[in-house]
C-alpha cells in the first residue's frame, strides 16, 4: 500500500483518476471516505462500492439494534433474565459495530490533512492509484 497527496478540490469534487484506491483496477464510481472535515470522494470498482455500502448499512443496523435491545432489556428488567440478556445483546452489537468499522478502515484509505492547506494525504491506497495521481497534471 502507498501514500499519496491529492488536491483538496479534486478530491471533494470527484476529480481523482478513475483507478480504484483499493485494487488499482479501473473504477466504476465514487464513495465517500474520511471523517469530517476531511470527507472526500474516492474511486472504487462496483464490487468494492457494493461492499462499502453493505458494511455501512450493517454498521448502522448493529448499533441501532444494540441500543434497542439494551433499552428493551432495561424496560423489562422486572423479569430477571431480560436485563442481562438485553445488555449482553447490546454489548455484542457494539462489538460487531467495531469489527465492521475495522473492515471499512481496510477497504477505504485514511484521509488526513496534507502539508499544504490545499492538499489531503491518502494512506493505504493501491500503488496503481498512486501512479495515476502522479500522472495527472496540476
Amino acid at each position: 500500500m502507498a501514500t499519496v497527496r491529492v488536491d483538496r478540490h479534486q478530491a471533494r469534487e470527484r476529480g481523482l483518476p478513475l483507478v480504484s484506491v483499493r485494487s488499482g483496477a479501473p473504477a466504476d464510481g465514487f464513495v465517500k471516505a474520511g471523517r469530517p472535515p476531511y470527507v472526500i470522494q474516492v474511486p472504487l470498482t462496483q464490487d468494492e462500492f457494493d461492499m462499502a455500502r453493505s458494511l455501512e448499512s450493517r454498521r448502522r443496523t448493529a448499533i441501532w439494534g444494540g441500543v434497542a435491545c439494551a433499552a428493551v432489556g432495561v424496560s423489562m428488567s422486572r423479569f430477571p433474565v431480560l436485563l442481562p440478556l438485553g445488555l449482553l445483546i447490546g454489548l455484542l452489537s457494539a462489538g460487531l459495530w467495531g469489527v465492521i468499522w475495522l473492515q471499512l478502515r481496510r477497504l477505504l484509505p485514511v484521509v488526513e490533512a496534507g502539508p499544504g492547506s490545499a492538499e489531503f494525504t491518502l494512506s493505504g491506497v493501491h500503488k496503481d492509484f498512486a501512479a495515476a495521481v502522479a500522472e495527472v497534471p496540476d
